[in-house]
Order: C-alpha cells, then structure tokens, then sequence
C-alpha cells in the first residue's frame, strides 16, 4: 500500500549583488560599479502522488536545489589594468569580457537543471600588487559572494592569490599563472588552464634540434621569477638531453634596466642559438640591446615580449625572426573537425567567432594576443564544469574539472586529477616573418613553416625579412 503524500513547497530566493557587465571602452578607466538585483521569487507546488517512502526526500531535495539556483551566476577577479603587468592584464580582461559575451548571447546562458543562466561579472583592478590581488579576492569571496573566481593574471600575482582561494575552498580557474610551483604546494581547489612553464621553452630546443642537428652550443638567460626561471631551467635540461652544449645558463635580477653585462659574457660564450625567458619590458630591452651590440644567433628564442604587437612597433624589421612560445595564436588550427578525429568534445567559439568577438568588443584588433585567448578559456572550461556537474557547489564543481577532456578555439583541456596541473594543453612557437606573427612550431598545428637561420641584425637593417 502506498503513501499518500501532499507536499507544499514555497520557498523563497531573497536578492543577491550582482556585478558589472562591460560593453565597450577602456578598462584601466572604469570603476567598480555594483548593480543590485533584487528579486523574490516565490515557487508555489502541489503535489498529490502515491510515492515510495525512500522517493520523498530525494524529491524535496531536488525541489529546494532548483529553487535555489540565482538568476545569474556572478563571477569575480582581479585583474592588472595598471602596474607592471597592465599591458598584457587589459588582454586577459577583454578576453573574459569576450567569452562572457558569446556565452549570454551566443550560447544562451549556463545550462543548469533545465534553465539556462547568464554569467556576470565583478572585477577589481589589483593593480599588480600582490597584497591588493589577496585583499580584494577575500573581498570578492567574503563581502561581494562571488559563485566562482577566475584568477589574476602572472605567475607572481597567482601564486599569491592561491592560498586565499584554498582557505576558503574555492575553486581558482588559473587562466593566468604558468608557474609549476602553484601545482607543487598540495592546492587542491587550483585549477590550471594553460601549460605549465616547465614546457615553455622546450618545443624551441625540439625545434632547433629537428631543422638544424649540427647546432652544438645554445645559451639561456632568464628573468629570476616563478615563471620564467622554471621555463628556462627545464628548456636547458631538455637541451643536454639532447645533445647540445649549454655554454652559458644565467637569471637576471627583476629589476633590470641594462643586459650589457650579460651579452658580453653570451658573445665571449659562442652560443650559437639562445633561448631568453623574459616578462615584456625586460625582454624588449634585451632585444634591443642584442641589435645594438651586434651580437647574432641562429635562432632566438622568447617568453611573451614577441607575442605582442608593441615588439614589432619598436623595433620594426629588427624584430624579424624572433620567436615567441606561446600559449596560443590566430593561425593554430584547432577546430570541431580536429576535436571530432581526437575523439574528444569540441566547446565553445570558433576560433574566427572568438577573434570576431574579442575585436568587437575590445575595440583594437591589435589586442588580440594568447593572454586574451587564455583568459577566455578560462570561462569556457568554468561553464563546461558547472554544466558537468549540474551544481554551484565548489566540490561538486571541482570534481567535475576531473572529467573534463575536451577541445576549445584554445587547444586540449584536461587536468592531472590530484593537483589540477594542466595535463593537455600544448604550447606553440610564434614567429615574425614579413611584419606578421605566424604560428611555425609544432608542424602540425603550424599556418607556415619556422624560418631558419635568423637573418642577423645588418641584414635585418638592410632590409631583409624571415620570409621564404
């Protein structure tokens, strides 16, 4: 005999903050603005149904969890629209504005038990400082209730994010940080979308090794900080694995203004190619300063300066040849079509929808970089994991990263489980042949192929280009 049950339900959802969704204009001059949404909604349902004893629990649960479902999810982070990473921070930021974009008015909203719910956004400019990234993420937690947190962007300023996030388990979807050292300190709410530093620089010593076996002797100079020196460290163990000679194995402090010193010792070494893992300004320095020494390599080899169009607006032609590891470029070939022959679930934009909105809305194509490109992916895998697990819950949340294997405008998402260290993604090398930067490495995912030798900076003067 069953049980006749009659179950009202009335439940009521109170207000929530909302955040700031930015159209159009320049983010280093708009303030944090705080939109209020109030809004009750009231669930009134009757049921009269002959139901299993066992049944009647799961069914108010599912009742209540609906009901509570807001009517967006907010999602908070600091950004550098000032300070020493501003210039590659207004990237990442327009990135996430574009992804939010084609997320509420492209895809519809996230998909959560049967509603579709629009993603908004609260920001703070942390200025590139370490201790206003942990006061206002605490702030964005504790005072503004954000559902999820995106990070900040640099491996410095992520890695002093991560402890807040993990004291008050939340989720940080680390678009922004390629540090290992996040990865090594037993997080276990961080959540990494890009490849780890430790890989940076090692496709450029693959490649130099593939196009030219008879190179003996490469150099590594390498700023002193919890990306850089990580990425040239590695790159250099690689090289000896593969035979070559590392003659010259130097970091440099943060706060340097002259490379002279260290190019003298890189001529006197006979290094024949070099791989410089620098942040933009230091490493727009050193390339200045190579071309003025006269000092020539094979092959050149960076972190990020080269990846941003203001590289070659300072050093035109000079800059020819240069190459860029980078986390993503326009001219990579990830597509619907590739993820469908890995076996694996394309999400989100296509690469051209991506660059189409990310242009609209920043308002300066030349913007565009693979800070951009990471940041958005940081949305894209954020919704996925909230779709996979049909819940806001950070653990639930978390849990669902672990499932994840998919194929983004971006490349190969997928996490070590245990750490939350990205697993899938590779990196790419950029170079600057005949005033574009172009994919060339690796040759699968390459636009044109890598230009070698590096024509040397008298030819470059003359007018000669890294083009075939």
């Amino acid at each position: 005999m069953g049980i006749s049950l009659v179950i009202i339900a009335i439940v009521a959802i109170a207000s929530f903050l909302g955040g700031l969704y930015i159209g159009s204009g320049s983010p280093s001059q708009l303030q944090v603005t705080t939109v209020t949404i109030q809004q009750r909604l009231t669930i009134t349902s009757t049921f009269i149904q002959t139901i299993a004893p066992q049944a009647q629990a799961t069914q108010v649960q599912a009742l209540q969890t609906i009901a509570r479902i807001p009517e967006k999810i907010l999602i908070g982070f600091t950004i550098p629209l000032t300070g020493v990473h501003a210039e590659t921070g207004k990237r990442g930021f327009w990135g996430i504005m574009a992804a939010v974009k084609w997320v509420n008015e492209v895809y519809g909203g996230v998909n959560l038990y049967g509603r579709k719910i629009p993603l908004e956004v609260r920001y703070y400019d942390d200025a590139s400082n370490k201790d206003q990234v942990q006061a206002l993420t605490e702030r964005l937690i504790t005072v503004d209730k954000v559902h999820f947190i995106l990070s900040t962007h640099s491996s410095p300023l992520v890695t002093a994010q991560a402890p807040v996030t993990e004291k008050y388990k939340y989720i940080l979807i680390n678009w922004g940080a390629a540090t290992d050292y996040i990865y090594e300190q037993g997080y276990k709410y961080n959540i990494q979308v890009v490849t780890p530093a430790s890989k940076y620089q090692v496709q450029a010593v693959e490649a130099l090794k593939a196009i030219d076996p008879g190179v003996k002797k490469v150099a590594f100079i390498y700023r002193d900080d919890e990306l850089n020196k990580p990425s040239c460290l590695t790159a250099a163990a690689r090289a000896r694995e593969l035979g070559f000679q590392v003659v010259y194995e130097k970091s440099y402090p943060l706060d340097i203004r002259d490379f002279i010193p260290y190019i003298v010792d890189l001529a006197r070494s006979g290094a024949e190619a070099l791989i410089a893992c620098s942040y933009t300004e230091d490493g727009l320095t050193l390339a200045k300063q190579l071309a003025d020494s006269g000092v020539n390599f094979k092959m050149i080899s960076m972190n990020q300066a080269p990846c941003i169009q203001r590289f070659y607006d300072n050093l035109g032609k000079l800059a020819e040849g240069i190459i860029c590891a980078s986390q993503w470029e326009p001219g990579v070939r990830y597509s619907p079509q590739l993820a469908r022959s890995m076996g694996i679930e394309w999400f989100g934009p296509t690469k051209e929808e991506f660059i189409d909105l990310f242009t609209r809305i920043s308002g300066d194509p030349k913007l565009l970089s693979y800070h951009a490109a990471m940041a958005a992916a940081g949305v894209l895998v954020l919704l996925k994991a909230i779709e996979t697990a049909q819940n806001l819950d950070q653990d639930a949340v978390r849990q669902a990263f672990n499932r994840l294997h998919m194929l983004t405008f971006f490349g190969v998402f997928k996490i070590d489980p245990a750490t939350g260290k990205q697993a899938g993604h590779d990196m790419v090398l950029g170079q600057w042949q005949n005033g574009r930067f172009v994919a060339v490495w690796p040759q699968g995912a390459a636009e044109t192929r890598l230009y070698y030798p590096l024509p040397t900076w008298d030819e470059k003067r003359a007018g000669k280009t890294a083009s075939y």
